[in-house]
């Protein structure tokens, strides 16, 4: 989950049992690890619940409790490790990009940007060895979390069920991204099959006129009987799925009615969500007056790897000008260790984003 995420629908959970499972099984652990289950029981013994969205829940309760107290220290290091500024030995968090180009014009992402979208240099598929190449490091290095998705729409590949199908038993959370404008039958099965822990369908509004006026080229209509359809298929075919479905809106307009966001799509769906846009689409022209002033937690959080094996510390980054190196000519260890990638970490930690573009016009980290 994304720091600016908000979940609209709640779930509710039972501390206690939780924190009997986790004291039950922590002598299963290295030192290190154990002190972070002793932070993770006395936050839930003080209430303090930050670790525990709606989309952990889900995890926790469609999964065999011998795994909960791994995945809880995964998502810990997640959240916790960025802050303080530990690289961790291995990227947790993957954001795989199968297509880089995408059907919709949508107003507030930099798809509209046509020095982007009509230069053939940045549009292309993924090859699906390099694609295999890029899960086989991931999963040995100890890689938690992927999502199928990053600057492009993943259901325009022609192998993304493959890729799924690739991706299955590798990972705590294989997530996927997507406008749900191109899903049918043959593509929900593949998903649910293949053991996806989430899918988020990026939609942004619950009425016909508001939607298409946002996702340009989106047909309302048909993105909502696509919807339904996943609903169907998977209490019909799939009732013991794991998989969490998800509607995420962008919150760009104050007047934008949340309530009835959720109330609309909740029928559909597991959760309902809302991120805050960060004026960062147009990264490239926005004025320097904006700028974060503090490390990017991205930079110890994650790693994007787009169609081509360009490395990418951030997709506000969409053209690829932090480049921190191609996984055709290295591995992932190397390039997250690597010497691109630790300067640009000690420019943001000694104050010197300013000297970096793009982050010196990025408001991430305000």
């Amino acid at each position: 989950m994304d720091k600016n995420t908000l979940f609209l629908t709640k779930k509710d959970f039972d501390k206690n049992q939780i924190m009997k499972i986790l004291l039950d099984q922590k002598s299963q652990y290295t030192d290190s690890d154990k002190e972070i289950l002793e932070i993770i029981i006395s936050n839930l013994k003080n209430d303090r619940f930050q670790l525990f969205s709606p989309q952990e829940i889900h995890f926790l309760e469609n999964s065999d409790t011998s795994q909960w107290s791994k995945y809880l220290i995964f998502r810990y290091k997640f959240l916790e490790f960025p802050k303080k500024r530990i690289v961790s030995e291995f990227p947790n968090y993957l954001l795989i990009e199968p297509v880089s180009a995408c059907n919709l014009r949508c107003v507030m992402c930099f798809q509209i940007d046509e020095t982007f979208t009509k230069d053939k240099n940045f549009m292309g598929q993924m090859d699906i060895e390099l694609f295999k190449k890029t899960i086989d490091e991931a999963y040995e290095g100890g890689t938690q979390a992927i999502t199928i998705a990053s600057r492009g729409e993943p259901t325009l590949h022609s192998k993304l069920g493959e890729m799924l199908e690739y991706c299955k038993g590798k990972f705590f959370e294989i997530k996927l991204n997507t406008n749900a404008t191109r899903l049918n039958e043959k593509l929900i099965h593949k998903i649910l099959q293949n053991d996806v822990t989430d899918v988020v369908f990026s939609v942004d509004s619950y009425t016909k006129k508001e939607y298409e006026s946002i996702r340009v080229r989106g047909i309302f209509d048909d993105v909502l009987n696509n919807i339904k359809i996943f609903k169907e298929i998977k209490e019909k075919s799939y009732p013991n799925s794991k998989c969490a479905t998800r509607v995420s809106g962008v919150k760009f307009d104050p007047n934008q009615n949340q309530e009835k966001f959720k109330e609309f799509w909740e029928k559909y769906v597991d959760h309902v969500v809302m991120v805050e846009i960060e004026n960062r689409w147009d990264t490239y022209h926005n004025p320097k007056d904006i700028a974060g002033i503090n490390p990017c937690d991205y930079l110890w959080e994650r790693m994007y790897v787009w169609f081509d094996g360009i490395c990418n510390p951030c997709d506000a980054d969409y053209k690829s000008e932090l480049s921190v190196g191609n996984i055709q000519k290295n591995s992932l260890r190397e390039i997250w260790d690597g010497e691109k990638f630790s300067k640009l970490r000690s420019m943001h930690l000694d104050s010197k984003r300013n000297l970096c573009y793009p982050c010196d016009r990025c408001p991430i980290g305000s």
